[in-house]
């Protein structure tokens, strides 16, 4: 046999997602420098899915943001907020856009909505509207309008107005207004819209210019400052007068979509472009913050993404697939034509990354679908999108998806080749049989590219030989005949590209082999 003998490296696909350190050698066997729209769900380097649109578009308009939103068990709206300073709402399903409000101020807002209401039986659900500059909105139950908040606190007239809201033990907190930004303001139980029968507010005082994001979590709520200070307000005693603050971490954040609950932690990016997690900590009832993405990323997300747009960036926990996508804008620009995401689904492996660059996500949001909360958009000509789709074309067209090996001499696992050249043999993929599709490899050998092999994966079923035992008609890996590699090098880089409509490359190992050149 042409390959008896000759060395094999064995890659696992999907253990690793992007690194961006520059040293390549503090990137361990099997990590990429691009992981392009990919999803790492199966452990495996597959093809994204794909975007299918929803209903009509609105007008060319910038979706800024949107919520999916129950008015009860049967009746589903899209709530949006457009970029000539309007809010509207669907018929659930993406078309038939009703105007609830009109005239906003669109200069400095950055739109913030929230779900709230139906305090006790037999009241409507309610949306509200908040985005620094225009009076609190709120939209009760499936009406035809929304209102101005009915009772507001004295402090939110003209201009200042809250840019963030949640509902946290049972009443609507709101803060962030410019006339007093460090003050969290509390809205009755029994009335969301009520801040004057009983007012309640919590200065917050410490770092930062202003409060800019808020999170329930643990019994009390998270909230954040612009440039520095993440601040947990203790609500466990029954009386208000006990309530206290402390400050668990120092990065702050942007805009009121920079922080999203991840199942038992709350990720968020601080303006820098670092990626924070706060954690409960069991021993003590309080909470700890460290950082998620220096190790790995290095310098790669502050030095692709625009950081000036962060204050109308969007983070959203995708639970559906253990992803955390972040909507932002690419270096040196202000559309949001990136979105980077964190894949939560292996913590063995610590955080993993990948990006994508296909869509124009304006706004992320989730969006329930025959029960699931599924990953869905909106761009910036009044369109939703429904992502994560099973097609893998968006709107019928392909798109690319790459993966790229950081170029090693393969020290890590055979010492003895460090620094030394190595003659190539051959190459061969493993992968997890989707349906036929063609990807195709390219073999950099010390930097120049050496050769380009297409490989066709074919959705066939286990064929001789495979180790046994394996179980007839049970779905299994299929490997790729082995395909002749020319040329020598120190060290090698592999790069794998599919762009062609409704195909899904799942690769599931790389094979590589190599022997010690004279």
């Amino acid at each position: 046999m042409p390959y008896d003998g000759v060395p094999v490296i064995q890659i696992e696909a999907g253990r690793e997602g992007q690194w961006g350190l520059r040293n390549r050698n503090a990137i361990p066997l099997g990590g990429l420098i691009t992981l392009r729209n990919a999803t790492l769900e199966d452990h495996t380097w597959r093809m994204g899915g794909g975007a299918v649109k929803l209903g009509d578009a609105i007008g060319t308009l910038t979706i800024q943001a949107a919520i999916d939103f129950w008015v009860n068990a049967t009746t589903q709206r899209t709530l949006v907020a457009l970029s000539d300073g309007s809010l509207r709402k669907d018929n659930g399903s993406g078309a038939s856009w009703a105007s609830l409000a009109s005239g906003l101020t669109t200069s400095g807002q950055v739109s913030h909505w929230t779900l709230g209401g139906q305090e006790s039986a037999g009241r409507a659900r309610k949306a509200f509207h908040c985005d620094r500059v225009n009076a609190v909105r709120v939209l009760s139950g499936d009406g035809a309008s929304m209102t101005t908040l009915a009772n507001p606190p004295a402090d939110w007239s003209g201009a200042n107005q809250p840019g963030f809201s949640l509902v946290a033990r049972g009443a609507l907190w709101a803060g962030g207004n410019a006339n007093a930004p460090h003050r969290l303001y509390r809205s009755l139980v029994a009335d969301h819209e009520d801040f004057l029968t009983f007012p309640y507010n919590l200065e917050i005082a410490g770092p930062g210019e202003r409060l800019v994001a808020g999170l329930p979590y643990k019994g009390g709520i998270l909230l954040w400052k612009y440039p520095e200070g993440v601040y947990f307000v203790d609500l466990a005693d029954p009386s208000d007068q006990a309530w206290r603050y402390y400050q668990v971490g120092q990065a702050g954040c942007r805009g009121p979509c920079n922080a999203a609950l991840v199942e038992d932690d709350v990720i968020w990016i601080d303006p820098n472009g670092g990626w924070h997690a706060i954690s409960a900590t069991q021993a003590t009832g309080s909470v700890r913050a460290s950082d998620l993405s220096m190790r790995k990323l290095g310098s790669w997300f502050r030095d692709t993404v625009n950081r000036d747009e962060f204050a109308t960036a969007q983070l959203v926990y995708y639970a559906n697939k253990q992803e955390v996508p972040f909507a932002c804008a690419g270096q040196g620009q202000t559309a949001k034509n990136r979105r980077v995401v964190l894949d939560v689904g292996r913590p063995e492996q610590g955080a993993r990354w990948h990006y994508w660059d296909r869509d124009r996500n304006e706004c992320l949001f989730l969006r329930k679908v025959a029960g699931v909360q599924r990953l869905a958009m909106g761009d910036a000509v009044g369109q939703l999108w429904m992502l994560d789709d099973a097609t893998r074309s968006a709107d019928g067209a392909g798109y690319s998806f790459e993966w790229f090996l950081k170029d090693t001499d393969f020290s890590e696992v055979v010492p003895e080749w460090s620094g030394r050249k190595k003659n190539l043999r051959f190459l061969q993929l493993e992968y997890d049989p989707r349906g036929t599709s063609t990807h195709q490899v390219s073999v950099y050998a010390d930097g120049v590219l050496r050769q380009t092999i297409a490989f066709t994966l074919d959705p066939r079923g286990a064929v001789l030989p495979v180790t046994l035992p394996f179980v007839l008609g049970m779905e299994t890996l299929v490997a790729t005949p082995r395909r002749r590699l020319r040329g020598h090098g120190t060290r090698i880089a592999l790069q794998g590209l599919s762009s062609a409509p409704n195909q899904d490359v799942s690769i599931a190992r790389v094979l590589i082999g190599l022997e010690a050149a004279e």
